[in-house]
């Protein structure tokens, strides 16, 4: 399409606003959506033979790992906060055995691991006030709706 470029760059400008002005939880949030969205486009994209892209989504969701890694807080976080390190480093492990064996069940097994940290994430920092509870369902239904698509 035509607008296509124009289009992409109007969602790197959206995502940038909101991560700058997003609380760390709110960027936590925002990094495991696009790590969900990256992970089911490769998975897709595995399924049909497409190995640079899936490649390049493979690639795009270990940098945020990478990023969700470095972010840990190791003396306030205890030992949630190890077990935070040891699945981030095992999905990239497992990620890279992933890419390089072209294994859907392998990359699966990333997916539900990391969609149940995702969920728990989500669960945080909810706003109390019933407006706000109805903004958050709507908020998880789109979520959830992006989640099946393999192929976007």
């Amino acid at each position: 399409m035509a607008y296509s470029p124009a289009v992409n760059a109007y969602k790197n400008v959206q995502s940038q606003a909101e991560a700058e002005t997003a609380s760390p939880e709110q960027l936590v949030k925002l990094l495991f959506a696009a790590l969900m969205k990256d992970l089911y486009q490769a998975r897709g994209f595995m399924s049909r033979g497409q190995h640079s892209e899936k490649g390049i989504c493979l690639g795009k969701a270990m940098d945020i790992l990478i990023t969700l890694d470095l972010a840990v807080d190791m003396e306030a976080g205890g030992e949630l906060s190890i077990n935070l390190k040891n699945v981030y480093q095992y999905s990239m492990q497992q990620l890279v055995k992933a890419n390089a064996g072209n294994d859907e069940s392998v990359l699966n097994e990333v997916i539900s691991l990391l969609s149940e940290l995702k969920s728990a994430w989500d669960t945080i920092d909810k706003p109390s006030s019933s407006e706000g509870s109805e903004q958050g369902s709507e908020q998880g239904s789109e979520q959830g709706s992006e989640q099946g698509a393999d192929d976007e």
